[in-house]
């Protein structure tokens, strides 16, 4: 229920913006991603020392900017989406028996408001807050003498929150994204078991249930036209 809410409101949102006057920027970037240790609700003592985390981002998306809404100079109020968005991160281990890994890919859309201000001609900063629409979240564990995808875990449909700032001087385009969904990661060999609730059984660590945290801090570069 509270995903429909979050969805319905975002689309009406959008609608409005759609009823305006536009002048779009589109943009593409990409970058680095870094997962947070606080990843499915641990802490880095929980992940040890030898743990290597790494990540990478990209996503299309346009800023549609409501030129009616009366606003002071240099202010522009308007609906941030992002089309399409791709994000991999990886938690290494590596040891004397070889190197475990366990890889997390997201697929989704995001959208929501943003406040863009620009001091001069040609710069722009652009604050933002949106709803992250995840259209597939997958975790697969994996090491070495392991079928990697032989076993993932899944969830198709998560909504999360994406909060973050953008600076664009002409076609240039820097930013720096918050971003977190709670996906209910399920194996996809047995049905009712959660990715989650076998880490809390294996580390007794966690009280999450099947609701996996998955933060991330997104650094990423690009260009806008």
């Amino acid at each position: 229920m509270k995903k429909l809410t979050i969805l319905l409101v975002v689309v009406l949102i959008s609608l409005s913006a759609f009823c305006q006057k536009l002048d779009n920027p589109f943009y593409f970037r990409f970058g680095y991603s870094n997962p947070s240790w606080k990843y499915f609700g641990f802490d880095k003592e929980a992940w040890g020392t030898e743990v290597n985390k790494y990540g990478v981002n990209f996503e299309i998306g346009t800023i549609f900017m409501l030129q009616t809404i009366p606003k002071p100079e240099n202010i522009s109020l308007g609906i941030n989406v992002d089309y399409l968005y791709v994000n991999y991160n990886n938690f290494k281990l590596s040891s004397a028996n070889g190197d475990n890994n366990l890889g997390i890919y997201r697929l989704g859309s995001k959208i929501g408001p943003s406040f863009t201000y620009s001091p001069i001609e040609k710069m722009a900063f652009d604050i933002y807050v949106k709803a992250d629409l995840a259209w597939g979240a997958i975790a697969v564990p994996n090491d070495d003498g392991f079928d990697e995808g032989d076993d993932y875990f899944l969830d198709l449909f998560s909504v999360g929150i994406s909060a973050g700032l953008n600076f664009r001087y002409d076609v240039l385009m820097l930013g720096i994204e918050f971003n977190t969904i709670n996906p209910e990661l399920e194996s996809d060999d047995s049905n009712g078991v959660y990715f989650q609730e076998l880490l809390e059984g294996l580390t007794g660590k966690g009280d999450k249930g099947k609701k996996s945290e998955l933060p991330n801090v997104n650094f990423t570069i690009g260009l806008n036209f």
